[in-house]
């Protein structure tokens, strides 16, 4: 109800006249009047002007009515009782030179829904959804899968012999680092652990999506680690000379794996005592030690380019197979 307005007693004036004055004591227009009540400002003039004959069937003006005297605050029936008073009134002294018009569908204020209209906007959805996928999938066809890397940042240089690579890219494409194939969350993002071989390791990262197309980023990192003084040195490989028995049972408590990768680059897992401690891929010449109380277990992408020295004894390949070698256990007894 407009605010201002109180309960009001509807007199002998036309209806146009009353709704004119309630109008104007609340200092309204038509135009608000149509924005609170959601009528047309046409609809609205006809009412006040007594044109009738120009307004919708009797069924939407008294809906008009209803909602125009909720918001002047006074009594729809009232007002439904004085329009109808007034139409009959027009029509007995010959006022209506226009003979009553047929309901026609323009006139209608409001959106009917049919089961026509309903299937016609099924269609049009449909219709539509289709040329967005066909869209969608031609650019994606024409686009380069993104490749975004977030750390290392660049270039760089580090103390270490591992670094963190990691950041995202389509959420279906095939994404590999140094050939080395790397898992790629839901959501686009992946993260993968690099141990590298001492000097300049160049990291090539790769992401290619179904359409083939490919995009790749290489980062030179410069690892400053130094091998350890056990590992591969073939001139001390079998001496034993100076050591005592005390000394020697000492070292071989537990089990001490050393990781060579060869040539190529290769993915690697690595359990000590049932507990994950590496699992990423390892440079070409990358050396890293592992060790553990009881067992340690490899697993490698690539066995044949993976060679092992435990406790201190003669290096050998993990495996002859090139492919996939899984769960090789390593104990104090090798």
């Amino acid at each position: 109800m407009l605010r201002g307005f109180t309960q009001k007693k509807v007199n002998t004036l036309t209806l146009g006249e009353q709704l004119k004055k309630l109008r104007s004591d609340g200092r309204v227009t038509l135009h608000e009047v149509s924005r609170e009540t959601k009528i047309p400002v046409k609809y609205l003039e006809m009412i006040e002007e007594g044109k009738y004959e120009s307004l919708p069937p009797d069924v939407y003006v008294k809906g008009f009515l209803k909602s125009y005297a909720e918001y002047l605050g006074v009594d729809h029936r009232k007002l439904t009782a004085l329009y109808l008073r007034d139409r009959d009134i027009k029509k007995n002294l010959g006022k209506d030179n226009q003979k009553e018009k047929s309901p026609k569908t323009s006139k209608v204020p409001r959106f009917v829904v049919t089961p026509r209209a309903i299937t016609a906007s099924v269609a049009i959805l449909v219709a539509l959804g289709g040329f967005y996928y066909l869209y969608r999938e031609i650019g994606r066809f024409a686009a380069f899968p993104r490749l975004v890397v977030t750390q290392p940042s660049g270039d760089t240089s580090i103390e270490g012999n591992s670094i963190i690579v990691s950041g995202f890219t389509d959420q279906d494409a095939k994404l590999t680092i140094n050939d080395q194939l790397v898992m790629v969350k839901d959501n686009g993002e992946f993260q993968e652990n690099i141990l590298l071989q001492e000097g300049v390791n160049a990291i090539n990262i790769s992401a290619v999506n179904r359409f083939g197309k490919s995009v790749t980023r290489t980062l030179n990192v410069k690892s400053n680690f130094e091998k350890p003084d056990m590992a591969f040195d073939k001139d001390t490989l079998d001496k034993s000379e100076g050591q005592i028995s005390g000394e020697q049972s000492e070292k071989t408590k537990g089990i001490e794996v050393v990781v060579r990768i060869d040539t190529s680059p290769t993915w690697l897992s690595v359990e000590s005592d049932g507990n994950l401690v590496y699992s990423g891929t390892m440079m070409a010449g990358a050396i890293q030690n592992f060790t553990g109380e009881k067992e340690v277990r490899v697993t490698s992408g690539k066995g044949s380019q993976t060679y092992v020295k435990v406790n201190g004894k003669a290096e050998k390949k993990l495996a002859d197979d090139p492919g996939v070698v899984r769960d090789v256990v390593f104990t104090s007894n090798d």
